[in-house]
């Protein structure tokens, strides 16, 4: 490749990678506050408490859909069919859920029932995506975020009711388990990500000196 190549491609390369990297911090930010939220959760909130861990959560789904593009863009070099299907029911539910939540807790509390139902479709499409993740050796995010996403709905269901209703003495949102799994992922798959975009940073940088 020419010198005049390189330099007409550089810009273009270092705005992919800026997008992406942002993309990344979003990830992990989104899997902090989206854990953390419904951590808090498990502890049986009151009407006080929940209005304090609402925005916070709303942010943390915000985070969370913007960390997509990272996703994709690291992943989709080995995509078959159980990942792409996977990937974009995630994607798709859970953006959903990200837009109704806020106009749920704002606006009429009828929207909430879009977003339980994002949340439903986002944990099936995380569960068929972590699946393929760990059927093929092609993956580059870590098998540890790949389990937490299998494990959200089979395990973080039940684990939120029984626990809330057992060890708390009353029952509260049973979304709280699949949710904090589901930011435990995205916590392990961001910082993945972010070394990612930091190496092929410094691979560009060696190309182009």
């Amino acid at each position: 490749m020419s010198q005049y190549e390189r330099q007409q491609r550089q810009p273009e390369t270092a705005s992919r990678h800026t997008w992406w990297r942002w993309s990344a911090v979003s990830a992990t930010l989104g899997g902090i506050l989206t854990a953390v939220v419904n951590l808090y959760l498990f502890t049986v909130l009151n009407p006080q408490e929940f209005a304090l861990v609402e925005p916070p959560g709303i942010l943390g789904g915000i985070f969370l859909a913007l960390g997509l593009p990272a996703l994709y863009a690291s992943e989709h070099h080995w995509f078959g069919r159980l990942a792409t299907v996977g990937f974009w029911v995630m994607a798709v539910g859970w953006i959903g859920a990200t837009i109704g939540l806020p106009v749920a807790t704002y606006g009429p509390g009828i929207a909430f029932l879009a977003t339980l139902l994002g949340w439903l479709i986002a944990m099936l499409g995380a569960l068929m995506f972590g699946v393929a993740i760990l059927r093929t050796d092609a993956a580059t995010v870590p098998r540890l975020g790949a389990w937490l996403y299998v494990a959200a709905l089979p395990v973080g269901l039940p684990l939120a009711i029984g626990f809330t209703t057992y060890v708390m003495g009353q029952g509260a949102d049973p979304w709280a388990g699949p949710l904090l799994f589901y930011g435990l992922a995205w916590i392990v798959f961001g910082r993945s990500l972010r070394r990612a975009s930091e190496a092929k940073d410094a691979t560009t940088e060696i190309a182009n000196a």
